[in-house]
């Protein structure tokens, strides 16, 4: 007799015996049956029987069904490319999938039931604590990076993002996905040491060019002592403004923590001191306000030379010796910058006797305002407002992205 056939007697043998336990009447013999009971007791126990075999046929598909979503869930669990594993509140590993007994380099009977800190980097174990807290505090998903040893002692970069799900006990448990970063962490050290050599590269590059600049500033300098003729040596010390206030956003650069943008109320601040020393302004009061405003190199250095013109402009034509100040007034002047909604504001203004009758910017020819109006018109696609109200006042409002299509 098969197994199968062994099963059967069994079980039917099981029946009987619980049918003459439960049965509180004698079994009825067929002798005390009439015809007609036998054959309805005949035909109820053949429909019985194909109800049993059309209920068997439907758990035979059930179990096959179940199979198969078995297997499937072995292929999504088991094989997947990412490490899954699950952690009681203890910390012990209850399930692990082929990818996580890979990464941690321990075969599975012998995975199961290790705490998982054994796997966990010393000085990454506060990390941990910190991840497990938080995920069993606050039911949230969590997830960190830290590195992580296998069985051989190697260690690489892990990222664990976990959520929380009800254990079989009922207790809480974590369920895990381990992914291998160390490529990633690898690819992050690299970029990070391109971009310090990038950094030292550039901070050397302002460097070099605020040296050379000031070299040239040098020549210009030994230049006007040779020179006799007034006009050419205050020439000269224009010139050599100019070339300054380039050098000084190069200088303010080397120095700043971000080689893309300055200061520009530090910038601001050094390029008058300069121009006070240079052009012997005493008497004069400043007023900078460019407070958080932070500028990029290519909009720093036409700014720059912008504010140089005007300020020597200023120097030499706004307070003249004979000028009768009303009351006790002091002569001012101010530079401000702003940036709202994408859009620059530079404003440098004097209370002085204020610019020619007819004046035009447009129209003038000297070298200075030339200047001014090329750098903001041109090359910061900007545009001026003159206001002579009280002395003068230009106004240059202009937006980078404007500047980037008057260039173009």
């Amino acid at each position: 007799m098969s197994d199968k056939e062994q099963a059967k007697q069994a079980l039917r043998e099981k029946a009987e015996a619980i049918f003459r336990a439960t049965s509180k009447e004698a079994p009825i013999t067929p002798d005390e049956m009439s015809a007609d009971e036998v054959r309805r007791l005949l035909h109820e126990l053949r429909v019985h029987q194909i109800e049993l075999e059309m209920q068997n046929t439907e758990l035979r598909l059930t179990r096959d069904e179940l199979e198969a979503q078995r297997t499937r869930y072995f292929d999504l669990y088991d094989l997947a490319p990412v490490g899954y594993c699950t952690v009681n509140e203890a910390g012990l590993l209850l399930e692990a999938n082929l990818a996580a007994i890979n990464l941690l380099g321990l075969p599975r009977d012998a995975l199961i039931g290790q705490i998982i800190t054994r796997f966990i980097l010393d000085e990454d174990q506060d990390s941990y604590y910190l991840f497990r807290k938080q995920l069993f505090a606050g039911a949230q998903p969590q997830s960190c990076e830290l590195r992580m040893v296998k069985k051989d002692g190697s260690v690489f970069w892990a990222h664990l993002a976990a959520t929380l799900a009800g254990g079989t006990s009922g207790a809480p448990v974590s369920r895990i996905v381990l992914s291998d970063i160390s490529e990633r962490k690898r690819a992050e050290e690299a970029l990070k040491s391109a971009l310090a050599e990038k950094e030292v590269l550039l901070r050397e590059v302002h460097h070099r060019v605020k040296n050379n600049m000031a070299a040239i500033i040098g020549l210009f300098e030994m230049q006007q002592q040779t020179i006799d003729d007034p006009q050419a040596k205050t020439a000269l010390q224009e010139l050599s403004s100019r070339v300054r206030a380039m050098s000084l956003v190069h200088e303010k650069l080397y120095h700043s923590e971000s080689l893309a943008r300055i200061d520009f109320q530090d910038y601001i601040e050094s390029l008058v001191a300069h121009l006070r020393s240079s052009f012997g302004s005493e008497g004069i009061h400043y007023e900078i306000a460019a407070q958080g405003v932070e500028v990029p190199l290519d909009l720093a250095v036409p700014c720059g030379m912008i504010i140089n013109e005007l300020i020597i402009n200023v120097f030499k034509y706004a307070f003249p010796k004979e000028r009768v100040k009303p009351g006790h007034e002091v002569d001012r002047i101010q530079v401000t910058m702003s940036h709202e909604s994408g859009t620059f504001s530079l404003s440098v203004a004097d209370n002085g006797v204020g610019l020619p009758c007819g004046f035009d910017l447009q129209t003038v020819e000297t070298l200075g305002l030339t200047l001014v109006r090329m750098l903001g018109e041109h090359q910061l696609g900007g545009r001026y407002k003159v206001d002579q109200t009280c002395g003068t006042r230009f106004t240059l409002a202009f937006s980078p992205r404007e500047g980037r299509k008057a260039l173009e």
